[in-house]
């Protein structure tokens, strides 16, 4: 028969994972501004509106890459990491790469359908 869990306990679990997707998120708009650049200079109205659109894809896509970035890394963490019984200082560096190497791959599935590929 499976362990009773507190309520504080399940609280701890859920506020943990909500910091890891908020980072899992901020990477994702970090990814998009390393592969947008940074926002080009409002001259004229034209620029300003364009402006505004980038700024609208850069959160959007890289919101969408984000949380596509969170639920596989709560995937892992969950059936793998947790599984290992790693604790201390060692699961949060573990946790770190395992969040860096997913981020990595998407980005570099994301590269391909999108240049490689052209299907995005």
């Amino acid at each position: 028969m499976g362990k009773i869990r507190s309520r504080p306990w399940r609280t701890k679990i859920v506020l943990e994972y909500t910091l890891w997707t908020i980072v899992a998120l901020i990477m994702g708009i970090g990814y998009m501004y390393l592969v947008l650049g940074p926002l080009p200079e409002a001259n004229n109205l034209w620029d300003f509106f364009f402006g505004k659109l980038y700024l609208f894809g850069l959160v959007r896509v890289g919101l969408t890459i984000g949380s596509i970035v969170a639920v596989l890394f709560i995937l892992f963490d969950v059936f793998l990491i947790n599984k290992k019984q790693i604790f201390g200082k060692r699961k949060m560096m573990v946790r770190m790469l395992t969040l860096l190497l997913i981020l990595a791959v998407v980005a570099i599935l994301h590269y391909l359908l999108e240049k490689t590929f052209n299907l995005i």
